[in-house]
């Protein structure tokens, strides 16, 4: 990709729609939600009340949010807010050394994605995209509406259920993609398009390995699903309008043991979202 040309508003958007035919999404809002990792506390604070004093709120008691899209908007924002702060936290001391050098923390392991599996695989694809599709720039505009945070997710989802079968990996994302709901609106994104990201965004994986740590021993754990589905949330476009995002990486992340979504966001998730109830339960109360 030349950078030159690239709409740099795209990588620290916080908009919920993505049309940019020059990275075809792959930068989409990554960079503004990794730099709010690097904010003091006392901005990301103020970033936080900002988003808060946006909600809106049913006049009655017990008081609850209104179903409105900008509420579920501004409430998947701040789930995305909670991820970024638990990236900012300093994780505990890991033993382990790679290469003599210290463990990469989690901001790191996400940033080395970002950089590999975005920028990186992103300048391989449209290298090559003129001769897996005839119209690069509608796949391009295609690629926007949801098809790099699809990736990420399928990505997570083959890996937790396949772990050793290394050599399945690839072909079984392609396959989920393929499927995705959303497929039906990348008509240009077709099966050569697909397997040309899937094998350039596997490569990148492969060359981030976390700062040199084995491929096999990292799809062996979970930092790595945990990653992807952290890029998976921080890339796309619109969570609020994307289940497979909410319910395939977000709810992970909410579930995790570490906490990184709070339980204040998570009730809300829940008042908004019927996917974050259990079993469609009535909303809870806040």
């Amino acid at each position: 990709m030349d950078t030159s040309r690239h709409n740099p508003g795209c990588a620290t958007a916080q908009g919920h729609l993505c049309r940019c035919t020059e990275c075809g999404g792959s930068q989409h809002g990554v960079q503004g939600w990794l730099d709010h990792v690097d904010y003091d506390h006392a901005s990301r604070r103020r970033r936080r009340e900002n988003f808060e004093s946006k909600l809106t709120w049913t006049p009655h008691q017990p008081r609850s949010l209104q179903q409105t899209r900008v509420n579920r908007e501004i409430t998947t924002d701040l789930a995305r807010l909670d991820v970024a702060d638990w990236l900012a936290t300093p994780p505990p001391p890991h033993t382990g050394f790679v290469d003599g050098e210290p463990y990469p923390s989690p901001a790191e392991q996400v940033t080395a994605l970002a950089e590999e599996m975005t920028r990186g695989a992103w300048r391989e694809i449209v290298a090559e995209l003129d001769r897996a599709a005839p119209d690069a720039t509608a796949v391009k505009r295609d690629l926007t509406h949801h098809g790099w945070c699809d990736l990420f997710i399928a990505m997570a989802e083959v890996i937790e259920v396949t772990r050793h079968g290394f050599d399945s990996i690839p072909g079984k994302v392609k396959d989920m993609i393929l499927r995705s709901p959303l497929q039906a609106d990348r008509p240009t994104v077709t099966e050569a398009v697909v397997s040309l990201i899937v094998d350039k965004a596997w490569h990148g994986l492969q060359i981030a390995a976390f700062s040199g740590v084995p491929l096999l021993d990292l799809i062996s754990n979970d930092e790595a699903l945990r990653a992807l589905r952290i890029l998976a949330v921080f890339i796309c476009p619109a969570p609020a309008q994307h289940p497979a995002v909410r319910q395939l990486a977000l709810k992970p992340l909410g579930e995790d043991v570490t906490k990184i979504v709070t339980d204040q966001t998570k009730a809300r998730l829940a008042e908004l979202f019927t996917d974050w109830r259990p079993d469609g339960a009535a909303p809870p109360s806040v």
